[in-house]
């Protein structure tokens, strides 16, 4: 789940390492009525730091390819690594009438978490529990519809704050739900996995390097 609140920097920080990834999208749903795309995971941020969510991968029928959400990018603030999630895949095809079709992937991230595709007309595997994973698509069923594409994974945000401030304010975004089919052979696209938010404080310098370190903080 998502969560927010005020980060309060320990006495005798010298400085702070933040490392957090958005949320992951949905994965899309299946259906003879409706494949509806998967929901777009929320942005995560630390002060003026955000890391974006991945989008919700997208569904279709009749002969239309599942497309696979695209991977957070983008996002404000100056960081020393930034890396966008992955992209969902495409659902996949099918060679014989006993075979049902194969949805996408989630998106991975930094922490991985992709869900992985389920049989024919199941709900998609959810993304792994805080690591801003994509939700997997919709299982399909031949000769009925094709499998959702999975949701992209969340942006990957790491950066170094010296001389930090007393405190920061920080929000955590929420997967993205995974969309809800209708008709026959229906089924539920996978949710993307929440944020994390994880802070490293670092306590003075010596001439060998840092004296003491601990992991102060973790957030989902």
């Amino acid at each position: 789940t998502s969560s927010s609140g005020t980060y309060t920097v320990p006495p005798g920080v010298s400085y702070i390492r933040v490392r957090m990834v958005g949320a992951g999208g949905g994965g899309a749903g299946v259906g003879a009525s409706t494949a509806p795309t998967g929901s777009s995971g929320g942005t995560t941020s630390f002060g003026s730091f955000t890391s974006l969510g991945g989008t919700g991968g997208t569904g279709g029928t009749s002969s239309v390819v599942g497309a696979g959400g695209a991977g957070g990018s983008g996002g404000t603030g100056t960081a020393n690594v930034r890396i966008p999630g992955a992209s969902g895949s495409n659902a996949g095809g099918q060679t014989a009438q006993i075979n049902p079709v194969v949805s996408g992937y989630g998106g991975n991230t930094v922490f991985g978490g992709g869900g992985a595709p389920p049989p024919k007309t199941s709900t998609g595997g959810a993304g792994a529990t805080n690591t801003g994973g994509g939700g997997a698509g919709a299982g399909g069923d031949y000769g009925l519809v094709f499998g959702g594409g999975g949701g992209g994974g969340g942006e990957y945000v790491e950066t170094l704050i010296v001389s930090p401030s007393a405190s920061y304010a920080y929000a955590g975004g929420a997967g993205g739900a995974g969309g809800i089919g209708t008709g026959s052979a229906a089924a539920t696209g996978g949710a993307g996995a929440a944020c994390q938010i994880i802070i490293d404080a670092f306590y003075g310098y010596a001439s060998s390097g840092v004296v003491g370190s601990g992991v102060d903080g973790q957030f989902a």
